[in-house]
């Protein structure tokens, strides 16, 4: 059979060979001819690369000595480690996660990890630190490990570059107390009588609008935004400090260099990542243009500054920086030197933008959760009206009183997926953690999503329920959410922020019911983030 068979291919093969002779015109001997010459070409060819590739059993062990020395080096370097995922070389796990499903996924890293576990990304080790013990365990009781910002090139340490968020040592240590005393000063830590003015002002003329509204729908981002810029401006710089049109261009600015801080982009650090990343991603020119935009608008309210400064007339926040470096230049203070023009700025650059754009963007994250849980939005009216009356608007004195108010805004920071991971620190030197090594120049990542919704913290923590926060009798209250982050490098407008929040949320609900307009089946963070969320507000009977 076999043999028929190899028989009845031949046949066919003359046959094919007689008809390209007659379709060209040619003898059939002279087609085979050719045949055999090409395939003796091609046989010649083939032997010759194979040989000019040969290897000799020399290079294949040196190879593999090589591959070995590198796997050996390999483990004992990421010995002790913490437990984690694996990636690809070099670019480690960056490629696997996504912005949209990131916080959950790093919840299933968890799961299967601990809630200290590492990854790498582009050459860089990051440690997750996925509850709020890890974080303390690092942050505080380690703070003299884990007590610096990592300054490779990174979105953050970039656009932040030298302001008091991202100085490391004694330049940090000297800003950082500098602006919480004069952040106290002038109102922005606690509050003062003679400070209070532009903020209840602000509030004040914000229920005047929505009143003019009559039922129409609102951009309350827009809104909100605006006059968060009136408010920082009165308490940080004065009328003539700088102008609205100035901040407002900032924040624009600032809105979208934002629109690149997106979760998986904050993992990219390092000269690689800065030329042969983002350079190709889309927007990351518009926002470096956006960036430079920022910086030169703030050197021009800083020179304008010293053009006028008068140590004998302090305006603002810029005169009280001037004043500061003038007296410990006068002193022979060696640290009056840390206080330079570009510091200043990159700290403006954070406190004007964030000061403004952040604080918004908690306000209205605060009123879109009285749209996703309108009857908590009665709970909180309620208590207003009992606590306070119909016949004043709140004020910061009424903070304590508001016990279920206070309740509804942490469990409103706790559930919200507006806040994820963040890297947050850098280890200055060797440690460990959990038993775990942690090498010098590894990042740390506040994981707040995870901790928040810590089931060994929070019972059901998927439900949204104010009512934990309350303190019962033999029942201890669970973990405050830790947006603006804990220890020594928190953030140091959590307190301004927090009471912007108190006051909008009470002053809006107690003259308003809030609603989403018709057309709207929902209400997202996407709107949020954009700046699209809209809401209705309809006037309220009083009581």
């Amino acid at each position: 059979m076999f043999d028929g068979k190899v028989n009845e291919r031949r046949n066919i093969q003359h046959q094919s060979v007689k008809l390209i002779s007659v379709s060209v015109g040619v003898r059939t001997e002279q087609v085979v001819s050719y045949f055999y010459n090409l395939s003796s070409h091609f046989e010649s060819k083939r032997t010759m690369f194979m040989e000019s590739f040969a290897i000799s059993p020399i290079s294949v062990a040196v190879t593999l000595v090589f591959i070995l020395v590198a796997v050996v080096y390999y483990n004992l370097k990421n010995r002790d480690l913490p437990p984690g995922p694996l990636g690809l070389p070099y670019f480690g796990y960056w490629p696997f996660l996504n912005n949209q499903t990131c916080n959950n996924h790093m919840m299933d890293l968890k799961k299967k990890y601990g809630d200290v576990f590492c990854f790498t990304s582009v050459g860089r080790l990051y440690v997750n630190l996925g509850s709020f013990k890890a974080i303390r365990e690092a942050h505080i009781n380690k703070s003299d490990c884990f007590g610096g910002r990592y300054k490779d090139f990174n979105l953050l340490s970039y656009v932040f570059e030298d302001g008091v968020g991202f100085l490391n040592g004694e330049p940090w240590k000297e800003h950082r107390k500098f602006f919480l005393q004069v952040l106290k000063e002038r109102g922005v830590i606690s509050v003062k009588d003679n400070m209070s003015g532009s903020m209840y002002e602000a509030i004040k003329s914000t229920i005047d609008e929505i009143k003019a509204m009559k039922d129409d729908s609102i951009n309350m981002v827009e809104l909100v935004t605006n006059k968060c810029n009136a408010i920082m401006r009165n308490m940080l710089f004065s009328e003539n400090g700088i102008s609205e049109e100035q901040v407002r261009e900032i924040n624009e600015s600032y809105s979208t260099v934002m629109e690149c801080m997106t979760t998986t982009n904050l993992l990219l650090t390092g000269n690689f990542a800065r030329y042969f990343i983002f350079p190709f991603m889309k927007g990351y020119r518009t926002a470096m243009e956006n960036d430079k935009n920022i910086e030169k608008i703030l050197y021009k309210v800083i020179d304008e500054h010293k053009s006028t400064y008068n140590e004998d007339h302090m305006r603002d926040l810029i005169d009280d920086y001037f004043k500061e470096r003038d007296t410990r230049r006068s002193k022979g203070d060696p640290t009056a030197h840390y206080f330079t023009d570009r510091a200043l700025m990159y700290t403006l650059k954070q406190i004007v933008s964030d000061g403004v754009l952040a604080v918004a963007s908690f306000v209205c994250l605060i009123l879109k959760t009285l749209l996703d849980h309108p009857d908590e939005q009665e709970k909180v009216y309620d208590e207003v009206i009992e606590k306070i009356g119909v016949d004043r608007q709140p004020t910061i004195e009424d903070k304590n009183k508001l016990t279920y108010t206070n309740a509804f805004i942490l469990e409103s920071l706790r559930t919200s997926d507006f806040f994820g991971f963040v890297p947050s620190l850098e280890c200055t030197k060797e440690t460990t953690l959990r038993g775990y090594k942690i090498p010098q120049r590894a990042i740390t990542l506040v994981n707040s999503y995870s901790s928040h919704f810590d089931e060994e913290v929070y019972e059901d923590p998927q439900k949204f329920c104010p009512s934990r926060y309350i303190m019962q009798e033999g029942k201890r209250r669970p973990e405050l959410p830790i947006p603006f982050g804990v220890g020594k490098r928190s953030c140091i407008g959590e307190a301004f922020t927090m009471m912007q929040v108190f006051l909008f949320l009470t002053a809006i609900v107690k003259n308003f019911r809030l609603t989403a307009p018709e057309s709207t089946s929902t209400n997202t963070y996407e709107d949020l983030i954009t700046g699209k969320l809209r809401i209705v507000a309809h006037p309220r009977d009083k009581k």
